[in-house]
């Protein structure tokens, strides 16, 4: 029985709504067409790495030639290992010796996570593939995510891609591929994960999170913009809390509630708020983003706050969609380098609702 009888939250997300990709996966696998390159590509938050780690587990298996994968309509995954499989759990916890994960690694001057892959960390990634294969016939390498590499530890990368040691696969996750090397897209096979149907959203959710009502799952589904990934983020962290607080505080633009946003960038900006901050960003920009696209297609989701609706009105009339669709640009790069270079997090919300108060001024 492959079945998964207890997947963790992030599990069920790939368990639910990818079963055609994991078919396509372990089907080239056992037939010998596996590329020695795959890029899985597809909004944050649906389940990408996951299904690369799960794509890993089952190649470095020992039993995985031995699986019979049957795609059914139910949970059965055609990746999915008998339960309390050793590799499964060694993968997990990143302890194989055939498995190279690539991801941002630690400032050791800092001791905080660095902002982007550096060339040193996948110049590792190199040397690892020199290597023979110590416990299984197969290296795996995963690169998550894709994105977040410089521009030479991309090249690095790209110098493995070109030359790929025999039965070895390189997995690379990107939220964004259109942004990676054209060199580095070319190399490898491309899977395209989409966003979930309700239904599948749902029963994400519901799997971790059972007692939610249905307005529940629709502010969920509206804040994540369909990703479950993002919507567990958001219960775990009391995301809807602190979205209630972000656009309580935007939609009286012009006007600033300084004592409101004092006590929020000083909540956001405390050790150990890193995930919040992180998160509120992201509601801020989703905002700005359904905000611009729905006003584009005259198309407006329920207000989730009381007030939403007449602050739509105001900034349409204030300013040309073109406008704010350039001040979400200027934010999401703001909020990416808070992220890349630890800029101060409480200046970066003051910056942000000083740039939106001086659009929406008449």
């Amino acid at each position: 029985n492959n079945r998964i009888v207890t997947p963790s939250p992030r599990e069920t997300i790939a368990l639910i709504g990818h079963e055609e990709a994991e078919l396509n996966l372990a089907s080239s696998f056992k037939t010998g067409r596996i590329p020695h390159a795959l890029l899985i590509g597809g909004p944050r938050g649906i389940g990408k790495a996951t299904l690369a780690y799960r794509f890993a587990r089952y190649v470095l298996s020992k039993s995985a030639t031995n699986i019979d994968f049957v795609l059914t309509k139910n949970r059965d995954s055609p990746l999915a290992l008998p339960p309390g499989d050793k590799i499964a759990a060694r993968v997990s916890s990143g302890a194989h010796a055939d498995l190279f994960i690539l991801e941002k690694g630690i400032n050791p001057r800092t001791g905080h996570p660095r902002g982007e892959i550096t060339v040193g960390e996948a110049r590792q990634l190199h040397h690892f593939l020199s290597l023979t294969p110590a416990e299984s016939e197969w290296r795996i390498a995963v690169v998550d995510a894709a994105d977040e590499m410089n521009r030479n530890a991309a090249n690095a990368v790209l110098k493995s891609l070109e030359e790929p040691p025999p039965r070895t696969v390189l997995l690379l996750v990107s939220h964004a591929p259109g942004r990676l090397l054209p060199t580095i897209r070319s190399r490898c096979q491309q899977i395209t994960l989409r966003r979930l149907t309700v239904q599948n959203f749902n029963s994400v959710v519901e799997s971790v999170y059972s007692k939610l009502t249905e307005a529940d799952f629709t502010i969920l589904r509206q804040l994540s913009d369909g990703r479950p990934g993002l919507a567990l983020s958001i219960m775990e962290l009391g995301g809807i809390q602190i979205y209630e607080k972000l656009i309580g505080i935007l939609i009286k633009a012009p006007a600033i509630d300084f004592e409101s946003l004092h006590k929020l960038a000083d909540e956001l900006s405390r050790r150990g708020s890193e995930k919040q901050f992180h998160l509120a960003m992201e509601l801020l920009l989703g905002w700005l983003s359904r905000f611009v696209i729905s006003s584009a297609q005259k198309l407006f989701a329920p207000e989730i706050i009381e007030g939403e609706s007449d602050a739509r009105e105001r900034f349409l009339r204030a300013g040309r969609l073109d406008n704010w669709a350039e001040l979400w640009e200027n934010i999401g790069t703001l909020s990416h380098r808070a992220e890349q270079i630890r800029l101060d997090r409480k200046q970066v919300l003051f910056s942000a609702y000083t740039a939106i108060s001086d659009l929406v001024q008449p």
